[in-house]
């Protein structure tokens, strides 16, 4: 199913389309360094840079490096990687407006990345998450994943990630309507970045900020952060947004009558889309130069354009794109005097619109039936519906649209004879065209400008208090240079003797420091050391020891359900078995982690005693006959007579029982395990050989050095990775050490060799 999905977007993207010189020296570098030897780790993650890089440009070659990375995570067993993969995948998809698709791939994303323990990742695929909701106008959802991302970036301070969301969620702002609420996240989001390193995030934030200022009417203002956003969009050769730009700026033209000004912007916007094939602003400028041509008295053309553009939203599934499509069919429809037709797009415009929560849009379509009504003298529907259009667009401070809608009111009244009405509509008609913004658009703008000059003003006064201390330091210098002079004049031999004082108690002091620092060191390495074990313990209790317990609770829930139930057909022998087993490995993780945590703490004690050995390893192999006999395994113990030594009995029984329970769970069914212990030259020699899976010469050095070290056995059981470094530390304290010889597929042999002491 992945692989017709994936030829299914391969299909539709055969051309390959240039990047910016600094992206393909970006992929060119990437490529040179997959040439050099690296570890397949790292050759999956520069394959699936280059498949992040190639998303947008070249669909076919992403698709090869994101498979090629893919099948590199599969086989490594890389959670992070699959993670990537689909995250990537995701984007893809969204790019070309799959959004269900992508929807399906984030959420294969977070699944691994939760798996994997990497929050960045998973959070930042939330955000992805969010951006497609977005895009399918599902605000509720948008907002719920920015909230839980934002939270996260504020706790870890990561303020690229806290601006991006701040961002997006001033779009749902705008959408809905709530225009100051927009302009307030828009604002803030722009304070946590850097004009070096975010250049393009900035310039993002003034683009959604001059269209908040279009929608308020503030054109001047609007137009004023799209040349702020395009300087800096040139400046970085960012081509998306500069057509973005351009075509933003051609809409406020075109909203000033500047129609032949909006032509030529939107011209050289679709040029510069069309060269980076962004679907998305392509459409957008085909719908903008057809409701210009529309304006400019060629509705013909207008119309064409206009479907053309509306045809490519249909194929990204820009559900709120098309819906406006809708309104500005109906509104050329209206040029050519088909009522009818113009009346039947607002009415399917009107429910997607409330769908939506897409309050502007909803305004406009109120107007344009009225509009429509109004010419089929139907005063009365037309009057009703402007009502609507008047309280909604008063509601969200809409200014073109109560103007629009006042004179359409003002038309009806003139229409039917009511001239006092028509001259009240006319009088709050001219007052709201007179008004540049209303008071809740002037506090937000007025804020704004206030923190910009506040933060001005607050860079000053650093400046001033700073070149302040420095002329009180200067002054200082030269005042003590004077009295310096002065002084050796007259005291240079106390001058002398002062200073050879002075650095005799300097250099104690700082021994003393050096000495207490080094106490600090080595007290803050051990409370490192200390922290971290408590983690991983606790990491250990909450997941095994959690998941045992949660088998046995299961199981003896089945058991309290079929008590008494003749019917139930549930094998209880094997059943209790496992519950059995379970409790057996909770019991043994408890066991060593117990003398784990002791040994950490240094709080354990080495007490040795005469052991009969023999003795000792039969009672503690006694102690797997169950389990051995479950996976068919046979234990051969080889001796050379009786062997009795001075060791540390609890020690000695928790080294051979890890030894045991390892083999056991490395064997395959049916095999055995031969235990071997002779006496030499006063060293015992305890050896445990298994003949299952074997390890790694890597897996190998992570037990004898590192220490940490766990995967399941043959029959998928668990392990807690502390067994075998009890094993280890307990031979150290017995003044041995520990051999381990393995090959894969073959076994290991594990010895123990320790002096003996009668």
């Amino acid at each position: 199913m992945m692989k017709l999905r994936i030829l299914f977007i391969s299909l539709l993207c055969l051309l390959k389309f240039p990047g910016t010189g600094q992206d393909m020296y970006k992929v060119d570098s990437l490529i040179t360094r997959l040439s050099d030897h690296v570890h397949d780790s790292i050759r999956c993650r520069i394959m699936f840079d280059i498949a992040a890089e190639f998303k947008a440009t070249d669909t076919i070659n992403a698709l090869e490096y994101l498979e090629s990375g893919k099948n590199i995570a599969s086989r490594l067993d890389d959670m992070k990687g699959m993670g990537r993969y689909f995250e990537i995948l995701g984007e893809m998809h969204s790019y070309h407006g799959y959004y269900r698709l992508s929807i399906l791939d984030y959420d294969r994303a977070l699944a691994y990345y939760s798996e994997a323990d990497d929050d960045i990742g998973y959070f930042e695929t939330l955000k992805d998450k969010g951006n497609v909701y977005l895009f399918m106008a599902e605000y509720t959802q948008a907002m719920n994943h920015y909230n839980s991302a934002l939270d996260f970036y504020r706790r870890n301070n990561m303020v690229k990630g806290i601006s991006r969301c701040l961002n997006n969620m001033g779009i749902i702002y705008k959408n809905q309507g709530n225009y100051v609420e927009a302009l307030t996240v828009y604002d803030e989001s722009v304070k946590y970045l850097d004009p070096e390193k975010d250049p393009m995030d900035i310039a993002e934030a003034y683009i959604n900020m001059g269209n908040v200022f279009v929608y308020l009417g503030s054109y001047e203002k609007a137009l004023e952060y799209f040349e702020m956003a395009l300087e800096i969009a040139e400046r970085e050769n960012s081509l998306k947004n500069i057509a973005l730009c351009l075509s933003n700026s051609g809409v406020v033209q075109n909203k000033c009558n500047n129609y032949k000004e909006a032509f030529n912007l939107y011209r050289r916007s679709l040029d510069v889309s069309e060269i980076i094939n962004d679907q998305i602003q392509i459409s957008n400028c085909l719908i903008n130069l057809g409701t210009n041509y529309a304006d400019m008295g060629q509705p013909e053309l207008g119309l064409e354009y206009v479907q053309r553009g509306m045809a490519i939203k249909m194929e990204l599934g820009d559900e709120r794109a098309i819906s406006n499509c809708y309104i500005h069919l109906a509104e050329i429809h209206c040029m050519l005097e088909g009522y009818d037709q113009a009346i039947d797009l607002f009415r399917t415009a009107i429910p997607e619109k409330k769908r939506l929560g897409d309050q502007e849009g909803l305004v406009r379509c109120y107007n344009g039936m009225g509009s429509v009504l109004l010419d089929r003298r139907e005063y009365a529907e037309a009057r009703k519906i402007v009502d609507q259009s008047l309280e909604l667009a008063i509601e969200i401070s809409a200014l073109e649209h109560i103007v629009q809608g006042f004179r359409i009111k003002r038309e009806i009244a003139v229409e039917v004879g009511d001239f006092r009405s028509a001259y009240q509509f006319a009088m709050q008609q001219h007052q709201y065209e007179d008004s540049l913004m209303d008071e809740a658009t002037s506090k937000a703008v007025m804020e704004m400008e206030f923190r910009h000059r506040a933060k001005e003003l607050e860079r000053e006064n650093e400046n001033l208090r700073i070149q302040s201390n420095l002329t009180a330091e200067l002054m200082d210098k030269r005042n003590a240079f004077l009295k310096s002079i002065i002084g050796i004049a007259f005291l240079l031999a106390a001058g002398l003797m002062l200073v050879v004082h002075f650095m005799r108690r300097l250099r104690l002091s700082s021994q003393k420091l050096e000495e207490k620092n080094l106490v600090i060191t080595k007290q803050n390495l051990k409370l490192d050391t200390l922290n971290r074990n408590k983690d991983r313990m606790m990491s250990i209790i909450a997941h095994d020891l959690r998941g045992t317990l949660g088998n046995q609770l299961t199981a003896i829930e089945v058991l309290h359900q079929i008590e008494g139930d003749d019917k139930a057909e549930i094998d209880e022998k094997k059943l209790l078995g496992n519950l059995k087993h379970s409790a057996s490995y909770s019991l043994e993780l408890l066991e060593n982690l117990l003398h784990w945590s002791r040994l950490e703490e240094n709080d354990s004690y080495f007490h040795p005693e005469e052991v009969n050995l023999n003795t000792l390893i039969t009672s503690c192999i006694s102690l797997f006959d169950e389990t051995a006999r479950n996976k068919g395994l046979t234990f051969q113990l080889h001796t050379n007579g009786t062997i009795h030594c001075q060791v540390d009995r609890i020690m000695m029984e928790i080294i051979i029982r890890n030894l045991v329970s390892n083999a056991i769970k490395f064997s395959n069914n049916g095999g055995i395990i031969d235990i071997n212990v002779e006496i030499e030259n006063d060293q015992v020699n305890l050896t445990v050989t298994d003949h299952g899976i074997g390890m790694t010469d890597e897996q190998i050095d992570q037990i004898t050095n590192n220490g940490g070290f766990t995967r399941r056995g043959t029959a998928n059981e668990k392990g807690a990775g502390i067994g075998l470094t009890l094993v280890r530390e307990f031979t150290s304290i017995h003044k041995g050490k520990i051999i381990i010889i393995s090959k894969p597929g073959e076994g290991s042999c594990f010895e123990i060799v320790f002096p003996c002491r009668i």
